[in-house]
């Protein structure tokens, strides 16, 4: 995607100069940015047919938009914040947040790694605690803002947002994959820490042990 978005900006570029050298028409500046965004188009299309083709599971025209997944963002948080919401009785509730809204190979490294640590000392058990991971340990409700979202191919987007607690604020990353046809989480990062990958930490430490 990364290569595709500069495939459209030296087009651009490039449509941008001409104009300015030949001193074409306003009529001329438009066909030339029509004809560079059908060719825009057709390049994405390629690229979705090419992992259709490989057996990926591709998200629709309507769902392959910022707007669609920023739409997912808010409807997971929403549960995140019902979720964590403390009830009467002081209980959270049950709902299974890895169940609903992580792909399939998430929950696969949760299992192994609830098996692993079902063997360690209570201080060498890690990524046991998900309410860190949720909220950060912020209390509820939880709110996304002024989230940006990248698509990256037609399976997989990156977002990332400030996740607000009343004053309290935490920046947020996300890498979502297309799977059972909605967008769903396969890992965090710390914004600015390419190398803080939560998928590859858990990766790691399920090798290692």
């Amino acid at each position: 995607m990364k290569k595709l978005t500069f495939i459209i900006i030296a087009a651009l570029g490039l449509t941008a100069c001409g104009n300015k050298t030949n001193g074409n028409s306003d009529s001329n500046d438009s066909t030339a940015i029509d004809s560079t965004m059908a060719k825009t188009a057709s390049l994405a299309a390629s690229d979705a047919d090419e992992l259709v083709a490989d057996g990926v599971d591709v998200a629709p025209a309507d769902q392959w938009t910022e707007e669609a997944v920023a739409q997912q963002i808010k409807t997971i948080y929403a549960e995140v914040s019902k979720t964590y919401a403390a009830s009467k009785d002081g209980m959270e509730n049950n709902t299974d947040l890895d169940g609903m809204f992580c792909t399939q190979s998430f929950n696969e490294l949760q299992r192994q790694i609830r098996v692993i640590n079902a063997k360690k000392k209570a201080d060498s058990r890690r990524f046991e605690n998900e309410q860190i991971r949720w909220t950060y340990g912020m209390d509820t409700p939880v709110t996304p803002k002024n989230i940006k979202v990248e698509l990256m191919t037609g399976n997989i987007a990156e977002a990332t947002f400030e996740l607000h607690s009343g004053e309290q604020w935490m920046y947020t990353k996300l890498t979502l994959d297309w799977e059972d046809n909605q967008w769903k989480i396969r890992s965090w990062n710390e914004v600015g820490d390419d190398n803080n990958d939560l998928f590859e930490e858990m990766s790691k430490f399920v090798e290692e042990n």
